[in-house]
């Protein structure tokens, strides 16, 4: 393996495991979508991943019983408390099963109403968008991409919305963007400003994976937390106060 090759999935595994453990499939994914990984290698029988694993001190672990079982990576230093977590999921696991169908709907019900509340937000939001006038730094043809993003986002047959929310995604990390100059600024921009046309392929609690249009080519976006006094809501536009974008769902 290049020096070159194995520094860049040295800092890829350090930067996707740096905030806890991931599952293989999910780094596996990432990994295809960054060009790490050909379309059809898996992350556990790459030499360079294997090499990288090893030197990093990355274990895998595994988390759940039977079929809700995963294998995840986890770095060294976070290894203990991952391991901590997964004898007490498993002690709740076990518990679970003896829990009652009731419960269980009654507890999905509860978190669809919490959702719910933020997804309407987002939907109030979006109509606003049309009638807001284009930012003069944004491309009139940009601006209509963005904006049919956001109607297939929040209106897609695979519940792109309901999914964000139950992920924990907020209206910044989705919809965020630059005050004045968005386009200037797409490395704190939300993921809607990343689709750009493209379709969301997949969606989990830290990233998602775009698919271009046209040649159909695929990308990591990752969950980005920026502050709130360098980003608004582009319904709300350049005047939003300090208090008001960090009240943003």
């Amino acid at each position: 393996m290049h020096d070159r090759s194995a520094k860049v999935v040295i800092q890829f595994l350090r930067t996707s495991l740096a905030n806890g453990a991931l599952a293989a499939a999910d780094l596996q994914a990432m990994a295809r979508a960054d060009g790490l990984l050909s379309e059809h290698q898996q992350i556990r029988h790459a030499k360079a991943f294997k090499k990288a694993k090893k030197s990093l001190g990355i274990r895998s672990l595994r988390t759940g019983f039977g079929p809700r079982g995963e294998w995840v990576w986890v770095l060294p230093q976070q290894a203990a408390q991952f391991e901590i977590g997964s004898v007490t999921n498993s002690h709740l696991d076990t518990k679970e099963q003896k829990s009652t169908h009731d419960t269980k709907v009654s507890e999905s019900r509860h978190a669809a109403l919490e959702s719910g509340g933020v997804v309407q937000q987002w939907i109030d939001g979006i109509q606003r968008l049309d009638d807001v006038r284009c930012p003069t730094t944004v491309p009139l043809v940009r601006w209509h991409l963005f904006l049919g993003d956001c109607h297939r986002f929040m209106t897609s047959s695979e519940n792109w919305a309901d999914r964000a929310a139950a992920l924990g995604w907020n209206s910044l990390a989705l919809f965020g963007c630059h005050r004045t100059r968005p386009l200037d600024h797409l490395g704190s921009a939300g993921l809607l400003w990343a689709l750009n046309g493209g379709s969301l392929v997949q969606l989990h609690r830290d990233w998602a994976l775009i698919e271009g249009p046209g040649n159909r080519s695929q990308h990591v976006h990752h969950r980005r937390v920026v502050p709130a006094a360098n980003v608004t809501l582009p319904w709300v536009g350049p005047s939003t106060t300090t208090d008001d974008r960090i009240r943003a769902p």
